[in-house]
């Protein structure tokens, strides 16, 4: 049986073993996996005296003899510059370094090459800490473990450090050629289209980012010893897919690997309508939009534990992630991704009354919960159990459920619009956003309905949206920027500049609509996936059907022959020489189901609903495969804008 979340588990298992009596400090994305790993009281318990930020803001306790300190990144730049000043700081004699970044990550950074002596890596930073330390007889380790992972469900595995990796816009390009005017070392010709980008192409931000996420997979399916196909849809997952195939460890693990393994990469930018839908019956995907983030990159939820004063006590938040009995968590995380709702609410009550006392004639789950609030007896013995019900209570009135009812409803109406016969869609949103606060909307619930029926519109764009209602959107927009200053969100204060004058307001409403349009050109290139929509007669309503999802049941449809959208990375000679012969004869080419294990990874993030709609479906078709989903981040639908009001690449 394929353990997926032993891999994480693992890996900080040995990191834990270095943490006996010191000062231990990660950086947030590090604590993030370290949250769905164990936990703080897993580093407490291994007799770590203290747990502190990577920041320039902390200190090593003056005591502390011993440190150990974890990046999630490769140690260079700004956070080795917090952790010379850390050391530098400390009476420390002993440190440990360890970083998730593979050390040929760190190779590209100091010298510019892929692949190098990973000793000259290692060798470099421990003279750096040793100088910092002030004694060249003190000791040094460092280490690169993947402490990168974290596994919400049994099929689930996040990268919280890729989350930067994402796919590039057509807007995008002219940021790439000017850094490839400036830096490149011979004339690099102009990159005119996103299908044209290559790995050489990106500047070495994104070379690293690229870098770090295929040496990230690499390890993952060398802990199955798999021997890997790739195969990618996308122009992004192009050149990850490329990468991962070219990548020196890869090819060495491939010539002993014995479980044979498709990987499929797949753009996010390819669908994001459903990546922007206001409605699930995933209860995960629900709290995901109803509960605030417990941090900035969080794939958790914070959860208010309180129900009245508190005077002069603080309560910490609760949260969904599994603590201490895994195969237990397990269990609750699956019935929170994988029931309907109703079925879910149902379990998690029985659940509930099952473990308490004297609740016969309890029922509800409010009840429930304010049964064993304040039994400290029963929360210490079912912690995890009481922090999902009391998170499920919260949500069951929670103004913004109500908020993204609604705005269901108006995605619903929108699509209606996409028939062909009624008026364009962009009409309602016109009224939408002059009548927005009747309705308690704000402008970023509209540019989420933007983001949505753009992507859905694919190449009818031109068709259903005609410049004159654009020129009028975007001056709607720049009005409300200008007018509206004040109350606007702070993504949206920082995409427009501050303060906000009409010229700053009219050029941050034009770049939207400029990023709208290439979101719907993302599947131009398409031949097979070009429609995420359709009417099947004048009778029916419009259908949307996801990109996942057609991708999926394609892979198990037998009558479907080579799928054009559908890349296999063909490498070494024995690869070549088939192609080859295929040239002369009929060869049919791989296909993702030939193997028994698939691992597909959504780049640049997906939705809980997303996990459950995969899983489901490969269980319908085929129950003997086994399938892990994979992406870098949870995200909700509000999560979409930010392709819009991202400045450049580098932003």
């Amino acid at each position: 049986m394929l353990r997926w979340q032993e891999f994480g588990q693992a890996w900080w298992a040995e990191a834990r073993k270095k943490m006996k009596n010191a000062a231990v400090f990660l950086d947030a994305l590090a604590c993030e996996c370290l949250h769905w790993n164990g936990g703080a009281p897993s580093i407490l318990d291994a007799g770590a005296t203290c747990i502190k930020e990577l920041s320039a803001f902390e200190a090593v306790p003056k005591n502390v003899k011993k440190g150990v300190f974890i990046s999630s990144t490769a140690w260079h730049g700004t956070n080795y510059k917090i952790l010379e000043t850390l050391i530098r700081n400390s009476n420390l004699e002993y440190c440990v370094i360890i970083t998730s970044a593979h050390l040929s990550v760190h190779h590209l950074f100091l010298w510019g090459s892929r692949e190098g002596n990973e000793s000259e890596v290692l060798q470099k930073i421990e003279e750096d800490v040793l100088e910092w330390m002030g004694n060249l007889n003190y000791t040094v380790e460092v280490f690169s473990y993947p402490l990168s992972t974290l596994h919400p469900t049994r099929e689930t595995i996040l990268i919280p450090s890729a989350r930067l990796t994402e796919p590039l816009l057509t807007s995008d390009l002219g940021y790439l050629n000017e850094q490839l005017l400036l830096f490149s070392k011979v004339d690099a010709p102009t990159v005119r289209s996103i299908n044209e980008l290559t790995y050489a192409n990106l500047p070495l931000e994104s070379q690293v980012q690229v870098r770090q996420l295929v040496n990230n997979l690499n390890q993952l399916i060398q802990h199955i010893n798999g021997k890997d196909d790739i195969f990618t849809v996308g122009p992004f997952s192009r050149i990850l897919g490329t990468e991962l195939d070219a990548l020196t460890a890869a090819k060495t693990r491939r010539k002993t690997a014995t479980n044979k393994v498709s990987v499929i990469l797949v753009d996010r930018l390819l669908d994001l309508a459903s990546a922007t839908e206001s409605s699930s019956d995933n209860l995960y995907d629900r709290l995901l939009h109803t509960l605030g983030r417990l941090h900035e990159y969080s794939n958790d939820v914070e959860i208010n534990m309180t129900t009245e004063p508190q005077g002069d006590l603080t309560t910490a938040p609760g949260c969904l992630a599994p603590q201490m009995d895994w195969n237990e968590g397990l269990e609750m995380m699956d019935h929170l991704f994988h029931d309907s709702q109703e079925q879910a609410m149902e379990w998690f009550t029985t659940m509930l009354k099952d473990s308490l006392e004297d609740t016969n004639d309890l029922d509800k789950l409010g009840d429930l919960i304010s049964h064993c609030n304040k039994n400290w007896d029963y929360i210490e013995r079912f912690t995890h159990l009481y922090q999902i019900g009391y998170a499920l209570w919260r949500t069951q009135e929670n103004h913004k459920a109500t908020r993204m009812n609604v705005l269901e409803g108006i995605r619903k109406s929108l699509i209606e619009a996409f028939d062909g016969e009624s008026p364009s869609p962009l009409i309602q949103v016109l009224q939408l956003l002059k009548t927005r606060k009747d309705s308690n909307l704000s402008l970023d619930d509209i540019l989420v309905l933007l983001v949505h029926i753009y992507s859905l519109a694919g190449e009818k764009r031109e068709i259903l949206f005609p410049l004159d209602l654009e020129d009028r959107l975007k001056s709607i927009i720049a009005e409300i920027f200008v007018n509206e200053c004040d109350s606007l969100s702070n993504t949206l204060q920082d995409f427009v500049g501050m303060p906000v004058d009409e010229v700053r307001a009219h050029r941050a409403a034009q770049k939207i609509v400029e990023q709208l349009h290439c979101i719907s050109g993302y599947r131009s290139h398409m031949k097979r996936y070009k429609n995420l929509y359709q009417r099947k007669n004048s009778a029916m309503p419009v259908e949307c059907t996801s990109f996942l999802q057609q991708l999926v049941e394609d892979l198990f449809d037998p009558s479907l022959g080579d799928n054009p959208d559908l890349e296999h990375k063909s490498g070494g000679l024995k690869d070549l020489l088939k192609t080859g012969f295929s040239l002369f004869v009929n060869v049919r080419k791989p296909k993702p189901v030939d193997n028994p294990i698939v691992i597909l990874y959504v780049c640049g993030g997906i939705r809980p609903d997303e996990v459950k709609l995969i899983r489901d479906l490969f269980r319908q078709k085929s129950p003997s495969h086994k399938v892990l989903i994979a992406s870098s981040h949870f995200i909700s639908a509000h999560d979409a804008i930010h392709h819009i009001l991202k400045k450049t690449v580098s932003n």
